[in-house]
This record gives C-alpha cells, structure tokens and sequence, in this order.
C-alpha cells in the first residue's frame, strides 16, 4: 500500500476517533459521526461509492448538501469546471494487477495482487455548468419505502414486548421491539437496517467470519464490537439509500470506548469494517431486487 492512500486512511480513522472522544455516553448525547444522511455516486458514472470512500466523503463532505462526486477530470468530461481555489476530498482506489498465475481478475483478487492509489473528488456544489438531476425521492415517502424495502429482503423477523433488538444466529431470526415502542418510525426502520446486517452474516449468506485474523489482532477477546463496527456502518449506508434518518441507539454507545481504542493501534480497521458492510449491503439490496422482481413475475404469470 503506498504512503498516500495509508495517509487518506489514517485521516479518516483520526476524524472519527476525535469525534468519538468528544461525545458522550447516552442516546440523548451521542452521535455517529459516520451518519451520512445521503448516499454518495459519481455524477460521471453513476456508481455509488462504497466502503471507507463512502465514509470519507460523509466525514469530510458534510458541508455540502449534494450526493454527487467526481474528479477535475471527469468534471471537465462533463461539461463542468471545478472552482478555483476548491478544495477536494482525497479517497482510495484498489486497481487489480492481472494474475499470470490463474489467467482471470477474479483470481487474482483472491491472490491479493493489486495496487492502490489515491484520487481527489469535489463535490457537485463546487463546480460550475453541471445541473443536478437528482430525482432520487421516492413519491411514496422514505418511510413507505423503508417498509417495502427492508421487510423483501426475506429475512424472518418476529415481534416482542421485551424492548430490545437482536439477532440470534442459531435460529436465524431478527427479533424487534413492536414499532409502537420506538419513539419514531425511523428509530424503528433503522433498528431494523442494523439487524439485517448481522442477518447477512449468516453462515447460509456472507458467511462473515469475526474470528478473521484482522478482527482477532486488532479486537481479540472483544471481538463482537467488531461485528457491532460492521453492522452500525451498514446500517448507516441503508439509511443513506433509503432517505432515512440513522439515529443513535443507547445500547450500541457501550461499544465506544472499543472502538476508539482499536481504531487508534490500527487505523485500516475501520477501512475493513466499511468493506464488509459495504458487502452485507449489496448482498441485501440483491435480496430486496430479487424478491420484487419475483413478485412482478408471479403478478404477470397469473
């Protein structure tokens, strides 16, 4: 990894360790500073960033009130011209290097031969000559479409009174409070989101291993804050998707202090972390797409 994409990384995980060190134990205090708000793509490409690219651009991005990124080259490719004297956002790109030895990327990328480099994008508020056609709001309302979205997806979700929320692998169930509990639709929805991701790790799914070495080097014994790492990152980036707001939950505060200090003896835990939510929300959202698409076949088979 070369010097400038370690320094991209190293910026982000310090930006997140100095807002945890100002916050607060309590779900009246504490904010996740990865909170997002928005989902982040290439106004070039259209691509969605993902991973730590998704939480730099949160982190550092937060002045501006368009999802849209691109570089001064691609900028230019559309027409547009970065402002002078703008100030863009530094992120990692992991290109892989044809393997000789297997003949295929896929391969390759399993080999864990590749490179990286780091890019610099501005925001589409900091360009001139592009309009934003951002038409990304859903006409039935972000919470019709939370509802729709999260309960396709498949997963077996039951009901209680006991007033917490959980998943428990054995039986393969996510358990929530009922949605009069919550103190709002989207407290509830965004309960939701977190426990669907720790529903991906299943071995039957992801199969998301928290006794990986990277988790076992850098959290040892307390390596289920790791999977907690995971899931409230996923959470955050299905929020961001669904136009929802991804509120703090007091019982995931207690994991603080464990991240703040893993993240300071290793800055690329966090980069890790991004990239397996990263995946448990692609792999949710395929759910969600083949579950409606099935549907609409039944709908036209009848």
């Amino acid at each position: 990894m070369s010097e400038k994409t370690d320094a991209v990384k190293e910026a982000v995980a310090q930006k997140i360790i100095a807002s945890m060190e100002n916050a607060k134990y309590g779900k009246d205090s504490w904010q996740k500073p990865w909170s997002g708000g928005t989902i982040a793509e290439n106004a070039k490409t259209g691509r969605r960033y993902s991973g730590g690219n998704l939480i730099a651009l949160w982190l550092f991005g937060e002045d501006y009130g368009s999802g849209y990124w691109a570089t001064y080259k691609q900028w230019a490719e559309l027409d547009a011209q970065v402002r002078k004297g703008e100030k863009g956002i530094r992120l990692v790109k992991w290109s892989i290097i044809e393997c000789r030895d297997h003949g295929s990327d896929e391969m390759c990328d399993r080999c864990g031969r590749g490179y990286s480099s780091a890019f610099t994008v501005f925001n589409a508020e900091q360009v001139d000559g592009w309009e934003n056609p951002d038409k990304r709001v859903n006409p039935e309302g972000p919470i019709a479409h939370a509802e729709k979205f999260l309960h396709s997806v498949g997963a077996e979700v039951r009901h209680a009174d006991e007033g917490r929320a959980y998943y428990t692998p054995s039986r393969d169930r996510i358990t929530l409070p009922r949605f009069e509990m919550f103190h709002s639709a989207e407290a509830y929805y965004a309960t939701f989101a977190h426990e669907l991701v720790h529903w991906t790790g299943h071995e039957s799914r992801l199969a998301r291993k928290m006794s990986a070495r990277w988790i076992d080097e850098v959290f040892g014994d307390n390596s289920y804050a790791a999977e907690e790492l995971v899931a409230e990152l996923g959470a955050a980036m299905l929020c961001a998707i669904l136009g929802i707001s991804d509120e703090p939950r007091e019982d995931h505060a207690k994991y603080l202090t464990a991240w703040i200090d893993h993240l300071k003896n290793d800055y690329r835990l966090l980069w890790d972390a991004a990239s397996k939510a990263s995946r448990a929300v692609d792999y949710i959202e395929a759910m969600a797409s083949a579950s409606t698409a099935e549907k609409v076949g039944a709908m036209e088979g009848r």
